[in-house]
């Protein structure tokens, strides 16, 4: 299965990426995820397996989405799998865009910007997990 390696300098970094007065990093104006997503789920979980959790959404990521286009069964697979778990943890502009894809899939309709909509989500996701990987060590 491809790897899907993602470029991490694009998008700014917050200082305090729990901080529901922040608006998250955003990725052409969407929010990569939501701040008060995450700091319930800090409340609920505690910091320590909030961030297994998201180190666990970011391998899941990363070997999601390099299929080419022609594998429609397979993206449509990773699109259904990041789609879940991303939601679950307040990615939601990722989440979305891997339902259109998973949509897109479904309905034999082009996969070009759908795909590189989720591919733009996933690099925004990860560099957002990236820093918080960092705010927290």
């Amino acid at each position: 299965m491809p790897i899907f390696a993602p470029s991490l300098h694009e998008i700014p970094t917050l200082a305090d990426p729990f901080d529901t007065d922040v608006v998250s990093r955003c990725a052409g104006g969407v929010p990569v995820y939501d701040p008060a997503t995450l700091a319930e789920l800090e409340g609920v979980f505690g910091h320590a397996r909030l961030m297994d959790l998201l180190a666990h959404l970011k391998l899941e990521i990363s070997q999601r989405l390099g299929w080419p286009e022609t594998e429609r069964l397979a993206l449509r697979h990773d699109a259904h799998t990041l789609l879940s778990v991303s939601g679950s943890l307040g990615f939601f502009d990722l989440s979305r865009r891997c339902l259109e894809m998973e949509q897109a899939c479904l309905l034999g309709a082009d996969l070009v910007a759908p795909l590189n909509a989720a591919r733009a989500a996933a690099e925004g996701a990860i560099a957002a997990i990236c820093d918080m990987e960092a705010l927290a060590a």
